[in-house]
């Protein structure tokens, strides 16, 4: 069973049915619906879709190739993706792949307790039973909390102004993250003729004194680009956060926590769905070969890649804070461009950090 029929849950479903296994997947959403995200898919979770069957670039996605870091009036650098990447508008995405995996909409857990025989669910529509349950609730996991896996939150943490441009035809083929001090802004291609902006900062700096929060973010979408002044939004500014949520535990007795459930670090990297689809890739793996010690090795490779993830997140939004290191950073990384290409890849996924040489972290540290 599996709970949650986003972008990993329903990945995951293909996967686990293209395995042998009799599969259920329920959601409490009704499809479409929007959900505030980066809505870019890296070339490692592009990698997991097309081996479930799904093409992004078929399905009308646009392609991006690139991130490109900058910090106004003092520069920028550009990083080229390892692979094909795409600008995803979750509206779309996931009522697309909820509906390849034939998920269960409207159809609300409210409980879960273990027996002898396997999980027991809860549900709007009666009781379910299976023997393996695999949450992909998202970020606020009610399954993680039932059972006791949820860990204390920081009582100050990172939150986020998600929303949607209006631009036909924009020509925008990369990831630009524009760094301002207190905050930052994301924008991503979600279509060919529509922009996601995020604004990312700590908790009291998204709202201007004086200002609504849709005043607020179309102020520092100002900021940040001019030339999107004029442009409207194309929907609500929704709000995120916080971030930086990690769960004491992500698999035993039969449950298991993937994608965002299994933690959620931060927008600033773009990586959150392509880690959920690894993660998707390696469980559906485990389970549809009956393989020994599954849950201790799902742990494994959860803990390896939260280590890896934290540490370029750290690494990013440490340069994001201050602008004197932002600025000897993109010194660095405009003489050794191969640096930040390889800081993208070990973000999207394998071969990690292990890719990242002497030399290229002594060029993001701008020497």
């Amino acid at each position: 069973m599996v709970v949650g029929a986003g972008p990993v849950g329903s990945t995951l479903t293909l996967l686990l049915r293209r395995g042998g296994l009799d599969v259920e997947l329920l959601d409490k959403a009704r499809f479409p619906r929007d959900k505030p995200c980066g809505e870019g898919m890296l070339p490692a979770g592009a990698a997991v879709l097309r081996s479930a069957g799904v093409d992004l670039g078929e399905l009308g996605f646009p392609l991006v190739g690139a991130t490109r870091f900058r910090l106004p009036g003092r520069g920028w650098v550009r990083g080229e993706l390892a692979g094909p990447a795409y600008g995803v508008r979750r509206l779309h995405l996931d009522a697309h792949l909820a509906g390849l995996a034939r998920a269960r909409t409207e159809y609300a857990v409210t409980g879960a307790r273990r027996e002898r025989e396997g999980w027991v669910l809860t549900t709007q529509h009666g009781t379910l039973r299976a023997p393996l349950v695999i949450a992909c609730d998202g970020v606020h996991s009610p399954l993680r909390r039932w059972w006791g896996w949820e860990r204390s939150r920081r009582p100050h943490g990172r939150y986020g102004l998600v929303g949607h441009l209006a631009a036909p035809g924009h020509g925008v083929r990369e990831i630009v993250i524009t760094l301002l001090g207190s905050r930052e802004t994301y924008l991503a291609p979600a279509g060919y003729d529509e922009l996601l902006l995020a604004v990312l900062g700590e908790r009291g700096t998204l709202r201007d004194q004086g200002r609504s929060v849709e005043a607020s973010y179309l102020a520092v979408r100002d900021l940040a680009h001019p030339d999107l002044a004029s442009t409207p939004l194309a929907g609500p500014v929704r709000g995120a956060g916080p971030f930086d949520v990690s769960p004491l535990n992500v698999a035993g007795d039969g449950a298991y926590l993937c994608g965002d459930a299994a933690g959620f670090l931060d927008p600033l990297t773009g990586d959150g769905m392509s880690a959920g689809l690894l993660q998707a890739a390696h469980l559906a793996a485990l389970l549809a070969a009956r393989a020994e010690r599954a849950e201790e090795r799902y742990r494994a490779l959860v803990r390896t890649q939260w280590r890896q993830r934290r540490l370029v997140s750290m690494l990013a939004r440490r340069l994001a804070g201050s602008a004197r290191l932002a600025e000897r950073a993109l010194r660095g990384a405009s003489r050794r461009p191969l640096a930040i290409d390889r800081l993208l890849l070990a973000a999207s996924g394998p071969p990690g950090l292990a890719v990242l040489r002497p030399r290229d972290w002594m060029a993001l540290a701008g020497w």
